[in-house]
Parts: structure tokens; C-alpha cells; sequence
């Protein structure tokens, strides 16, 4: 019931946010309610773990296979209502589960699987782990693990880190990203707030929390804008996860590879950190040795993104949630040329939307694996947007699909030799 009410709470927010920006009588918000707005979605509010929808009849596991068209290999998730990691094959059957007594009890977030068949999961906001294949414990260290965990071509671990910061009068979550050993020392970090100086520098401001209260303050005489805003100018105190304001919102650490692109542009070679910012919808490249920002995009072209990946091509692929756009898309970005070179939109365009959450792989024959978090559902997509592989989350709460945070595809060569017997079937 805990989760269900949080699902309650988070939705109400959703609708707070779109009354201020738009009137119950239709009108165009003013310019200080539409700032109140902007600054309302910078809160830290609690994530949902279920869909609206109630699932009825039979709508769960794979509905859609067409397997000469889909690429072959295994699907890896985390479960958000129960502390374990899941291995299905195309068919939607699980071969494989990863679970543990020894974490603490929470939010089992992201994990990404080693070529032993360890994995290395983030309980939210509480632990790191590192299991087995038969999931015995190999390590935990206590981190405020949020995310996203990525293995780089050295062997090191990349986690994101919330932390947080007294700023403007306010509680302001500022992220981090841990550089850890592979078995889980730390060897060095970076801080959003001990680097916002070189943040402000080089990163497009119109979406910054500071750019906000600004307008806000300078507002407030002949607006009373800042009264609706709790605490401004004193500003809220609680650590709770839940309470104050979310500054820039990190949800992705992906390295870099080996591309032509990097080979010729050095913002761009192998090894270098690609990051995303979702409140100040802007990604950005990290140089893995000195942690300078070397590039950043996005402010005014994307919507609360997650997830950017580099190609081998030297493109982008980004999930874009399209928050506010009510709308979501895959986007692949050339940065070479600063151009969209493909997209995938919804039939109807709004059929595809999860406002927060997602992700999107390329795969090896050229196809996509979306993850459309908040509906509890992955699916695949060719080039020309063909579908042709879809599943949906057979977990439920309440009688509500359970959301998905990410859905990895794993190539058959790294899972097949981890198998028992009689569990690899070719697909017919």
C-alpha cells in the first residue's frame, strides 16, 4: 500500500506542475507561474513503481516475437517490488535469477552483468553490490548509489552518487560520479558541485535551478510568485530523499568506444565519459583522466533525457522522455555534423511516452531495444520502426504492471556458456 500511495503522491505532483503552467480557464501562464513551475519540477519528488494502467486478461511476458527480424541474445532487468536481478531469453522464459539476503532492503535500480556472470547491482540510495552467478556475495560497499553502474575496458566500475549541498538557503541534491576498483574501492570521484563553476562555464543555463530563483526573486514584488514555493528564500532541510531541490539530475555514466569520430576529435576517444543531465536537459563528455568538460548539447532540443549511448558510427542515441511535450522519442545524433540522423516516434506520436525512466541499444543487426519505463514495457524496433519484438513486465502490484527502469540486451555468446543444459533453445 506504501508504493501505491507513492505512485498517489508522485501523479498528484504531475498535476500541480501543469496547473501552474497552464490555467484552469486555458490562459498562458504568467511568467512567474510559469518559473514557480519550472522550479516545482526541480523538487525532489518520490518515483512511482507501477503504471496507471491496470493490467487485465493476459497482457504480460513476450506479445510480439518475429524472430528472422529481431537479433538473437538475452534480456537483463532489475525488479523494482523485489530485490533481484532477472535473465529471460526471447521468448520471455527466466533462466536465470540473481538475489541476495545480505543487501539491505530497498529499490534494486540498475545492474549490468560482468562476462563471469557477476553482476554488480545499485540498491537505490543504499548500497553497491557485487554477486556470483549463483549469487553469492562477493562484496557491498555502503554508497548512495543511484542510476546507472557501467564497467569501463580496464575493468573499473563508474557509479552515479547522490549528494547533497547547502545552496541558496535551499537542500540541493548536487550528484557524483565514483570511479570504484572491480572490487569496489574507490579510486577517485567527481562532484557536480565542486565543478558547478566549470558546470556554469560551459552548459547552456536556461534550465538552471539558479537561472530560476533569479527570475523568481526578481519577480516576487509584483507577482508574490515566491510565496507559492515553500522555503524560498529559507528553503527546506529534509535528507529524505524526497524533499528539496534537484539541481541536475544525473541519471547516466556510459564510457565511451573505440570510433572513427574519436580518432580524429580526441573530445570524443575512447575511454571519455558520457554523461546526462535530465533536469537541465543536457548531455556531456567528461575527459576520463582530468574530469574537464569537453562538450555538451541539448538544452532546447531534448526533454528530460536518459540514457545517451556512443555508437560505434561516432552517433549519439539518446532516450528522450519528452516531459513536457506529453511525448517520447529515440533520437540518434551526429555531433560531427549537429543532426538528428534518425528517430523513433509512437503511431500515434503519443502512444509512446514515459516521462520519466527509459532506454534505448543498439543492437548488432541495427535494431533498437527501447524501454519504455513507466508503461513496464521493452521493445524492439528495426530501422524503419518496424516492431518486432515487444514484452511486458509480468510483475504486478495492486493489479498494476510494475515499471522497469532499464532493459539491456546481452549477446549469446556471453550468456550460453553461464547456461545449464537444455536452456538454450533455438527460437522457432
Amino acid at each position: 500500500m506504501g508504493k501505491w500511495l507513492i505512485g498517489i503522491a508522485a501523479a498528484g505532483a504531475l498535476v500541480l506542475m501543469g496547473a501552474v503552467l497552464l490555467k484552469q480557464n486555458g490562459t498562458p501562464p504568467s511568467q512567474a507561474e510559469d518559473l514557480a513551475g519550472r522550479l516545482e519540477m526541480l523538487r525532489s519528488l518520490p518515483y512511482a513503481t507501477m503504471t496507471e494502467d491496470k493490467v487485465t486478461g493476459q497482457e504480460f511476458g513476450v506479445v510480439l516475437h518475429k524472430p528472422e527480424k529481431a537479433c538473437r541474445g538475452y534480456n537483463l532487468y532489475c525488479s523494482r517490488i523485489s530485490p533481484e536481478v532477472i535473465l529471460i531469453d526471447m521468448r520471455g522464459e527466466v533462466l536465470h535469477r540473481w538475489s541476495t539476503a545480505e543487501a539491505e532492503e530497498g529499490i534494486w535500480d540498475e545492474a549490468v552483468m560482468l562476462k563471469s556472470g557477476d553482476i554488480v547491482v545499485i540498491v537505490k540510495f543504499k548500497q553497491l553490490l557485487r554477486l556470483d552467478w549463483h549469487s553469492n556475495l562477493i562484496w557491498k560497499r555502503d554508497i548512495s548509489a543511484h542510476h546507472d553502474v557501467t564497467l569501463s575496458p580496464e575493468n573499473t566500475l563508474y557509479v552515479i552518487e547522490r549528494t547533497w549541498a547547502d545552496y541558496r538557503d535551499l537542500m540541493v541534491r548536487f550528484p557524483s560520479i565514483a570511479h570504484l576498483t572491480a572490487d569496489g574501492s574507490e579510486i577517485e570521484k567527481w562532484s557536480s558541485y565542486e565543478h558547478l563553476d566549470d558546470i556554469r562555464r560551459t552548459f547552456d543555463q536556461r534550465s538552471f535551478l539558479d537561472t530560476i530563483l533569479d527570475s523568481l526573486l526578481a519577480n516576487q514584488d509584483s507577482t508574490g510568485a515566491t510565496e507559492a514555493v515553500t522555503g524560498l528564500p529559507g528553503g527546506l532541510r529534509s535528507r529524505d530523499g524526497h524533499a528539496g531541490f534537484d539541481y541536475l539530475h544525473l541519471n547516466t555514466v556510459s564510457v565511451i568506444p573505440e570510433t572513427s569520430l574519436g580518432r580524429t576529435d580526441s573530445r570524443f576517444r575512447a575511454g571519455n565519459l558520457m554523461i546526462c543531465f535530465r533536469n537541465v536537459n543536457q548531455i556531456a563528455v567528461l575527459d576520463k583522466d582530468t574530469w574537464d568538460i569537453l562538450w555538451v548539447w541539448g538544452e532546447g532540443i531534448l526533454d528530460w533525457p536518459h540514457h545517451p549511448t556512443m555508437l560505434e558510427s561516432g552517433n549519439i542515441l539518446i532516450f528522450d522522455n519528452g516531459f513536457m511535450r506529453k511525448y517520447s522519442k529515440v533520437l540518434e545524433f551526429n555531433p560531427a555534423t549537429d543532426s538528428i540522423e534518425w528517430e523513433y516516434l509512437g503511431k500515434p506520436v503519443k502512444s509512446f511516452f514515459t516521462s520519466n525512466k527509459g532506454s534505448a541499444q543498439r543492437l548488432p543487426n541495427g535494431n533498437t531495444l527501447i524501454c519504455q519505463g513507466n508503461r513496464g514495457r521493452a521493445f524492439e524496433v528495426s530501422r524503419e520502426g518496424e516492431i518486432v519484438w515487444e514484452w511486458l513486465n509480468p510483475m504486478t502490484e495492486e493489479d498494476h504492471r510494475v515499471h522497469v527502469y532499464r532493459m539491456m540486451r546481452l549477446p549469446p555468446d556471453m550468456v550460453e556458456p553461464l547456461l545449464k543444459p537444455g536452456q538454450v533453445r533455438d527460437v522457432p
